[in-house]
């Protein structure tokens, strides 16, 4: 099987390559990203360039699957276009649609969305809730509007699988997430305070190599099997803990990111004033899903 990678450079992708590259059954690896990848296994092959290129396409055209995990994800990333919305989104929904323009019909599409499309909800998700991402937060959203795009795509046949999973933690995540956490803060909220999951880089790496080989397709949540609210999180790492203003904590995000260019789109905030809360039954009846970090405190004690 010959597999296709975009986003292969990005913090998941440095995770799942060296699982691909290890599995026998792959008979040549394709990793595509915007930066350059090194290029040392004799099953590797490296493409550097926009994910909008027709380049990419010749890619796509030759894979038997394609996992898509190109995406704008910090926006300071985007260096003195951070604040160019219209960019962020011509790269998010042109990079779909390339691979949808030159996805052969037998192909199989394996795409990592997010738990962030259900918004927030006092309620356990399940696949079948609908996408209400919140307002304002331009990634959720974009990742929303992709998905729904699929969907008409799968409705005439397209073979796809849509992962969504929770924060996901582990050596490679993503440094403001590993940033947050090292720190002894948290959001002083009302109580009681929202419930958040996580899900460890590996485990979401596995349910990926498992939807390759098995005809599992649709949409499929990825969580830890508990919740805790992000106090709960930080007082499992740290001694002493101190509440902060929330007001006052947007507020400094909002200048470092509009002003410094640094960290996340303030919006990623407003996702810890939200319970949100999966449930991943699904997971494990389509892809034998058996995390190895199963709770929180797993996967918090493995960074």
């Amino acid at each position: 099987m010959r597999v296709l990678v975009t986003g292969a450079a990005g913090c998941l992708g440095q995770a799942l390559l060296p699982v691909l590259l290890a599995d026998d059954r792959l008979t040549e690896i394709i990793a595509h990203d915007q930066r350059p990848l090194p290029d040392s296994h004799p099953r590797l092959r490296t493409i550097t360039g926009d994910i909008r290129e027709p380049a990419l396409a010749q890619a796509v055209n030759a894979a038997d699957a394609v996992i898509h995990m190109a995406f704008v994800v910090i926006e300071s990333q985007l260096g003195r276009e951070r604040h160019n919305r219209a960019l962020a989104q011509a790269i998010n929904l042109g990079g779909v649609n390339t691979i949808l323009t030159a996805l052969r019909p037998t192909t199989k599409l394996i795409h990592l969305s997010s738990a962030s499309v259900y918004g927030g909800s006092a309620h356990l998700l399940t696949e079948s809730s609908p996408l209400q991402p919140l307002a304002g937060f331009a990634y959720a959203q974009d990742k929303a509007l992709v998905e729904k795009r699929l969907m008409a795509y799968e409705a005439q046949g397209l073979a796809c699988l849509r992962l969504r999973p929770h924060i996901i933690l582990g050596p490679h995540a993503q440094p403001f997430l590993r940033g947050l956490l090292r720190l002894p803060f948290y959001p002083k909220l009302p109580r009681p305070a929202p419930l958040l999951q996580l899900v460890h880089e590996l485990d979401v790496v596995a349910a990926i190599q498992a939807g390759l080989f098995c005809g599992a397709t649709g949409a499929v949540n990825l969580a830890s099997q508990d919740s805790l609210s992000f106090e709960g999180m930080q007082r499992l790492r740290h001694r002493i803990v101190i509440g902060l203003n929330p007001t006052l904590a947007q507020a400094s995000a909002r200048f470092a990111f509009r002003y410094l260019g640094i960290g996340p789109d303030p919006a990623w905030g407003t996702g810890l004033d939200q319970s949100l809360v999966l449930d991943c039954t699904r997971a494990r009846e389509v892809l034998a899903w058996q995390p190895r970090f199963p709770r929180i405190r797993d996967i918090l004690n493995s960074l």
